[in-house]
């Protein structure tokens, strides 16, 4: 009973092993033909890559030889001599002896005088004909070619147009038309040669760059797809699916499934910079590319056949050996999924086991800092989320005071912002109050709040105070907890206005100028003198009173320099001046209209907002209640 125990667990063991090993082979199989497939398609790629580019550089220098050869017709004295002579045999004879030069390269050549009427033309004659035929027909045919306008300004220019354009009775179909112009010995214009280069021809040159690698394929066309070919024998309609299929990158590898056909690899050229932009598309069969797999994979299935029956032997050992620390790593997993970020594994083995046991150590290690860091962060975001909903709910929500429309807002560029504003309204009279804390964010909404509850102390301690009092109020608190016991350098500009009745207003503090909108176009600005506040203990020196007037129907407005230095994309501030202008035209406006349009104004402006930003506009009612 034991003998067969033990070997029934030998078996098990040694199956056990054998299937581990098998589906190891076969993941390494995937990742080798994974592997090798890589290799081919960078092998098919790169050699892609370079067909096309050697395709499209024999194009262009095609084109350029070809022009060449237009320009120097242009050249020849034939040409000037048959253009002020009116007789044709002197260019009818220079180009059927050259024409034949070509190969077949030009199809046909015409002397143009400059208005386009055709004084002579040749085509190339088949075979091995020493010179090209004639046709004499076509004399004194006018022709609209597009390249004459652009050839009589410089060099040969080249255009893709239908064939029948130049020639008529030409066969259906467009060719690479080249101009040049013909200047007489003054240098003016006085008539153009053009060569026009079939499609033939350009499939010609396709199949000689080609050779004989047949399963490779290029197809060239000019940009506006006018003039498309490939080697001999294939024709546009065969070209049709490829060209419909979507267009990638230029100089990767692209996949064509075009309708009708077999998919293929491809790889495209820039287009070229001269017209008529030649790009070259390089494509090859998807089953020639990866038909070196094939082999592949059966060697591949040999090879690990007799690795798996080598291995299984040796494979019972190593797996007893490995599972123990398997076993480790497994149960410590289980004790992560848990949420027990505390277990670790014993790193006492060596070799890969022992770099498997490390990276568990390490990953359950970095799991656990970042679930640190994630809680901190997510602490410090509600803190800052609470930190904006006390900034919010200490600031005057719909603030109304006798005689007056009023309407403020703060638009912080942090969660928190470092604005200040706020109206107090009392019995006799009421108070308004706008300051800006250095910097933005956090630490300045908090000192803000400062500010805020310690002028609202002084003020509401004694509402008939005098604006200085309530600003040497402020100076001592933000002082004492700013700079003594927070150690800390922030400060803060702030102004307290006190109305005292009748539209007067006595202020305290430095702040942004106050502006007065007097009527269409009349805005008063009125400086606000005085020191920073929190800078000095004791009451700041240099504070004093200064009063403004606001008359019935007047508006009254007072900004932080969020507002006025609020950048363009150019580095330029919006200005007190510009914010004149806009409130010049608001005489006659509500407090919420004003409001809306200074704000609309600094917001179209500036290309980012770098300052918290906050307006309080009051309209005096002309009744005053």
């Amino acid at each position: 009973m034991a003998q067969r125990t033990r070997t029934s667990l030998r078996l098990r063991l040694l199956v056990a092993t054998v299937a581990l090993l098998a589906l190891a082979l076969a993941a390494a199989a995937v990742a080798f033909e994974r592997v090798a497939r890589s290799v081919v398609v960078d092998a098919v790629h790169s050699h892609l890559a370079a067909r096309a580019k050697e395709v499209h550089e024999a194009v262009v220098r095609f084109q350029g030889e070809r022009a060449l050869t237009v320009r120097n017709w242009a050249e020849a004295e034939a040409m000037q001599m048959s253009l002020d002579s009116g007789d044709p045999k002197f260019a009818e004879d220079y180009l059927r002896r050259t024409i034949q030069d070509q190969g077949g390269a030009i199809g046909a050549a015409a002397l143009l005088a400059p208005d386009g009427e055709i004084r002579a033309a040749v085509r190339a004659a088949p075979g091995a004909a020493p010179r090209g035929i004639a046709l004499g027909e076509m004399r004194g045919i006018v022709v609209d070619l597009p390249g004459l306008a652009r050839a009589g300004q410089g060099d040969a220019v080249a255009d893709v147009v239908p064939l029948a354009r130049l020639l008529r009775g030409a066969p259906e179909g467009n060719a690479l038309v080249l101009t040049a112009p013909v200047k007489d010995f003054a240098g003016d214009l006085c008539g153009y040669v053009v060569g026009a280069v079939t499609r033939d021809a350009l499939a010609r040159l396709l199949g000689e760059v080609s050779g004989r690698d047949g399963d490779y394929r290029p197809v060239v066309a000019d940009a506006a797809g006018a003039l498309t070919f490939s080697t001999p024998g294939i024709d546009a309609a065969a070209l049709a699916p490829v060209l419909a299929a979507p267009a990638g990158a230029p100089g990767t590898l692209e996949r064509l499934e075009p309708a009708g056909g077999e998919p293929a690899l491809a790889v495209r050229t820039l287009a070229a910079a001269a017209a008529p932009r030649w790009a070259t598309l390089m494509l090859v069969p998807e089953r020639v590319a990866y038909g070196k797999l094939t082999w592949l994979r059966v060697v591949l299935g040999l090879l690990y056949a007799g690795v798996l029956l080598a291995a299984a032997g040796a494979g019972v050992a190593a797996v007893r050996q490995a599972s123990r620390p398997l076993v480790d790593v497994s149960a410590s997993m289980a004790r992560v999924s848990r949420g027990d970020l505390t277990a670790r594994v014993h790193a006492e083995y060596r070799d890969e086991l022992g770099d498997l046991v490390r990276s568990f150590n390490v990953m359950v290690e970095e799991v656990a800092r970042s679930r640190d860091e994630l809680q901190r962060t997510e602490a410090l975001r509600r803190e800052v989320q609470i930190a904006h909903q006390i900034q919010t709910a200490i600031l005057p929500v719909s603030p109304a005071v006798p005689g007056y429309e009023v309407a403020a807002r703060m638009k912080p560029a942090d969660d928190v912002g470092g604005d200040l504003y706020d109206i107090l309204a009392f019995e006799d009279g009421f108070w308004v109050l706008v300051g800006d804390v250095s910097g933005h964010g956090i630490n300045s909404g908090l000192v803000m709040m400062m500010a805020q509850a310690a002028a609202y102390g002084a003020i509401a301690e004694d509402p008939r105070c005098s604006p200085r009092h309530v600003i040497a109020a402020v100076n001592r608190v933000v002082h004492e907890n700013v700079r003594r016991r927070m150690g800390r350098d922030d400060y803060l500009t702030l102004m307290a206005a006190r109305h005292v009745g009748d539209g007067r207003f006595v202020a305290a503090g430095a702040h942004q100028p106050i502006f007065v909108v007097r009527g269409p176009g009349a805005v008063e600005v009125v400086d606000s003198p005085g020191p920073w506040v929190g800078l000095t203990a004791g009451v700041p020196p240099g504070v004093t009173e200064y009063e403004f007037q606001v008359g019935p129907g007047e508006l009254l407005c007072l900004v932080t320099d969020g507002m006025l230095e609020a950048p363009a994309a150019g580095g330029e501030l919006f200005g007190e001046d510009r914010l004149a202008q806009v409130l010049g035209d608001l005489h006659g406006a509500s407090a919420p209209q004003a409001l809306g349009t200074v704000f609309s104004a600094v917001e179209a402006f500036a290309a980012s907002q770098e300052d918290d930003m906050t307006t309080v506009v009051l309209r005096r009612k002309n009744d005053d209640r």
